[in-house]
């Protein structure tokens, strides 16, 4: 046991730690001044307080994650599925404004419901690939066990409105179903469905149906949209950057600073160089977890790992595709540096996970997986 801990556990801890130590570094130099404006000189660090209790929360699942039988996880794949659509309905009742992305009670926001939910379906998807790995194509079990699950449940994320949730998930959990056995044919015929459902909701939101067209035809683009002074950054870092905390973009001039564009600041300050370490990192998590997927016990945990996996590097270079331009505009966090409460906890609480199964490798031989 303590051979297969070296090999896989303690590098994707490393990893992790290093990624949350830099996210912190950074939350500091992109938050103080947005502290600043809204609350003054004495709350510079407003940001980074709340990001920093909120790590604690979140490295505090882990470990609890790390140490729980995750195969209960597959026991009640269908009954956490179930719990996240009663959260998701329960923001219909308790939220902030028009949206129910988020379940607010008593002015507290307790999390985006999403984020909960992805982890939940995640779970059940490779539940489904398990349990049925020798009829899942069939339509009938591939129909009635999962399908109309997942067809409820993006619809409620489509609801609330949350288009970007709804298209992540989806290319994850599909890409699940293909490496499970999947036949291309369904896939299609999904992806057939999911886009007469995002032309719905493009036709529902006219504030999306705008995003996207801005984006789609990239005519006049607005100099003082966050895109554009994204792009600004990113020139201005250049290979080595302006040096630590001295962003010109953070200044007034990118209010999700913090969030969702933390990327386009920690160019601009680290540069080029800074930029790739990062990529580097995040691919380095994803083929640690894809070896730990390679060699887990049996097909659930293969198949867990793998959605984690993907999860993990599919929000990071959704993020950093979209600040440069390739999509649109998302509202997508980076996994452990953009600020962010529900995003930091479920991330945390998927790597303990994934910790917990890396320390059966070894252990069995499981075939199953060949990527």
């Amino acid at each position: 046991m303590k051979k297969n801990i070296k090999i896989y556990d303690m590098p994707l801890l490393y990893v992790t730690l290093g990624l949350i130590f830099f996210g912190t570094i950074m939350q500091y130099s992109a938050s103080s001044t947005i502290a600043i404006n809204k609350f003054g000189w004495d709350n510079y660090n407003y940001f980074l307080n709340k990001h920093i209790f909120r790590l604690f929360i979140g490295l505090f699942g882990m470990i609890l994650m790390y140490n729980f039988r995750f195969k209960l996880l597959k026991k009640y794949s269908k009954h956490i599925l179930l719990l996240s659509w009663v959260v998701m309905l329960l923001a219909y009742f308790w939220n902030a404004g028009p949206t129910r992305r988020f379940l607010v009670i008593n002015g507290f926001n307790i999390f985006t419901t999403s984020d909960f939910t992805r982890f939940a379906l995640i779970i059940f998807t490779a539940n489904f690939i398990s349990t049925n790995k020798k009829n899942i194509n069939s339509l009938k079990i591939i129909f009635n066990k999962y399908l109309i699950y997942v067809f409820i449940t993006l619809f409620l994320i489509l609801r609330q409105p949350d288009l970007s949730s709804t298209f992540i998930i989806s290319i994850i959990i599909f890409s699940m179903l293909i490496i499970g056995g999947l036949k291309i044919k369904f896939v299609f015929c999904t992806l057939i469905t999911g886009i007469i459902t995002i032309i719905f909701s493009l036709i529902r939101y006219p504030f999306q149906k705008k995003r996207f067209i801005n984006w789609l035809t990239n005519s006049n683009p607005d100099p003082t949209s966050q895109v554009e002074r994204a792009k600004q950054a990113l020139q201005n870092g250049g290979l080595w950057g302006n040096g630590f905390s001295d962003s010109l973009i953070k200044e007034g001039f990118m209010a999700e600073g913090h969030t969702d564009f933390i990327l386009p600041i920690i160019a601009e300050e680290i540069g080029f160089f800074g930029v790739t370490i990062i990529f580097f990192s995040f691919f380095t998590f994803y083929f640690l977890s894809i070896k730990i997927a390679k060699n887990a016990p049996d097909i659930f945990s293969s198949m867990l790992s793998l959605g984690i996996a993907y999860n993990i590097l599919f929000y990071f270079l959704i993020n950093s595709g979209y600040v440069v331009g390739i999509f649109p505009p998302t509202g997508l966090a980076i996994p452990f540096i953009s600020y962010g409460g529900s995003h930091t906890l479920f991330t945390l609480i998927s790597v303990g996970v994934l910790l917990n199964i890396s320390k059966y490798c070894n252990i069995y031989k499981n075939k199953f997986l060949r990527l």
